[in-house]
């Protein structure tokens, strides 16, 4: 064979995955450092990735694109600033974007399409998929499906079991009163209905919302607790199936062992507990800083690592958060890090807290914590408990009630006192590898489906070990029909 046209069959092995996302890296947040892994996991495999998300930094002509290659991945950027938005239904339907998702993949296209969040595209990009017949994958990283505000955290505090009309309206009108109908916005709903008034317009979002939601091949969580959520709020239990995020697991806890190796006495004394990640009310950052500063536990250090983005408008939790850190003695507040300074970030921790309010889709900041071999402590809210059933979890870690302040002041009272067990060795949270692994399976499964035909693949499709789907049986016995009726 002409070495040219062997060039030609290996560029044409693997498959071409476009990821649909709010934003990418730079751009920082877990779902970013999320795709940025399994595409490179995807990589090792043969495959090719192509981005398409957005560019919110109002420098650009709404809804113009630009294309860069980062880490061997096509990035393609839309403007978009959501200037735009006149009534609620855009918070969900935004045709320019769904234009745009068209342009995109017809000019890069792609085998099946993974989207990751449509915050800025909207539901509607899910129709927009689907009348073009693209194969589609949706990973639910959180509740902005069912919750514009995303966290089904209510403007007063309160957490959601499930979005209800009244109880939406309420929220919504609080947060967003120009998107509503008793406010300045558009009497029309997602798909030009008339509306009398505020608790329509909920209910014809979130309707609308759990309609699109039906369209993707498959829908994926991250954990089991969110899964229970969606199902709550009405989608069927059988369209969706738990995919547990990957973290590269060895590659950070060498990394934080070196930072460890390097660091001084006088850097390591006391004991300092770490909450990281973005500060939001619903991550309970605020009620965590106010417990530590009452308790006056001697010795114990709080740091608060994280980008600090004001909440639907509302900053008023930061200004007081910042409050505290100017008049707290051992309390600091040192603001957003780039990906590349987690290590040394965890290496000066004794411990890392997620003391969240909202049911947690996944808690990437406490497992990456357990990867690194250091206790947890957690509140019971969602997907949390789950980092500390492996038998790995030193006795300094803790599951406290959510909300329950007095229990979080005494675990910081035991953290500290237990602080000399902390060490206790790493844990082994799930690896990049194998959520690639099972995502790289329902990505083929998805392609046999549309097209009828197997993928051309660089490498076989390998079972993940720790998945918790059934045994891959279906999934051999259509690949053997596929290949009898070839």
């Amino acid at each position: 064979m002409d070495p040219r046209e062997s060039a030609q069959q290996v560029q044409r092995t693997g498959l071409d995955i476009g990821f649909l996302c709010a934003g990418w890296p730079p751009d920082i947040g877990g779902v970013e450092s999320h795709t940025q892994d399994l595409a490179r996991a995807l990589k090792t495999r043969g495959h090719r990735v192509h981005v398409f998300c957005l560019d919110s930094s109002s420098k650009h002509e709404p809804f113009t694109t630009r294309i860069e290659h980062l880490d061997g991945v096509e990035v393609r950027r839309l403007a978009y600033a959501y200037g735009d938005h006149d009534r609620l239904a855009s918070v969900v339907v935004n045709a320019r974007a769904e234009d745009a998702i068209h342009g995109w993949l017809a000019e890069t296209p792609c085998d099946v399409v993974h989207v990751h969040h449509l915050t800025g595209f909207g539901m509607g990009a899910l129709r927009a998929l689907s009348d073009i017949g693209a194969p589609c994958l949706m990973t639910l990283h959180d509740y902005w499906p069912l919750c514009p505000r995303g966290q089904m955290l209510s403007a007063d505090g309160e957490v959601c079991k499930r979005p209800e009309p009244d109880v939406c309206a309420a929220c919504l009108s609080a947060t967003w009163a120009h998107l509503m109908p008793s406010g300045t916005g558009l009497s029309t709903g997602p798909q030009g209905e008339h509306l009398t008034d505020d608790s329509m317009a909920a209910a014809k979002r979130t309707e609308f919302a759990l309609e699109m939601l039906g369209l993707p091949d498959r829908l994926v969580t991250p954990s089991q607790a969110a899964l229970d959520v969606y199902v709550r709020a009405g989608v069927p239990s059988d369209s969706l199936v738990v995919c547990e995020n990957g973290i590269e697991t060895s590659e950070l806890a060498a990394a934080v062992a070196r930072e460890r190796a390097s660091r001084t006495s006088s850097e390591t004394e006391g004991v300092t507990l770490g909450i990281l990640g973005t500060v939001l009310p619903s991550k309970g950052v605020l009620e965590l800083a106010r417990t530590f500063t009452a308790a006056k536990v001697d010795g114990l250090k709080l740091q608060i690592h994280g980008n600090m983005p004001t909440y639907h408008g509302d900053d008023s939790y930061l200004t007081e958060l910042n409050q505290l850190g100017e008049s707290t003695a051992n309390l600091s507040i040192h603001g957003p890090f780039a990906r590349a300074e987690l290590p040394a970030i965890l290496a000066s921790l004794d411990g890392v807290a997620a003391p969240s309010r909202w049911e947690e889709v996944f808690g990437l900041s406490v497992r990456e914590a357990r990867a690194a071999g250091l206790p947890v402590l957690v509140s019971d809210a969602g997907a949390l408990p789950d980092v500390l059933s492996s038998a790995s979890a030193s006795s300094s870690s803790r599951i406290v009630a959510r909300d329950d302040w007095s229990a979080w002041a005494q675990a910081l009272r035991e953290f500290k006192a237990d602080s000399s067990e902390a060490m206790t060795g790493s844990a082994e949270p799930r690896s990049t590898h194998d959520m690639m692994l099972q995502l790289e399976k329902a990505y083929v499964e998805i392609i046999m489906e549309s097209a009828g035909s197997i993928p051309d693949l660089l490498y076989a499709i390998e079972r993940d070990e720790s998945s918790s789907e059934p045994s891959p049986v279906g999934w051999m016995a259509r690949l053997k029909r596929f290949v009898s009726s070839g």
